[in-house]
């Protein structure tokens, strides 16, 4: 028997809800992974947003 390597797309079936406010900029809260964010606009709290949940989602699961 041979082995092979794949490499495969995985989308979550867990729902993470994350929470954009604008208070003096922008604050992004996700209190399922306890992340904290602020920016100056909507537009930067979102990709701060999912770039950290995507690390800390990667971290959870092992990946380098």
């Amino acid at each position: 028997m041979t082995s092979q390597i794949v490499n495969l797309q995985v989308a979550p079936a867990y729902r993470l809800t994350a929470i954009l406010a604008e208070d003096d900029g922008w604050k992004g809260l996700c209190k399922s992974c306890r992340s904290q964010l602020v920016a100056a606009v909507s537009k930067d709290a979102k990709k701060n947003m999912a770039t950290e949940l995507q690390a800390q989602i990667e971290e959870i699961c092992g990946a380098s």
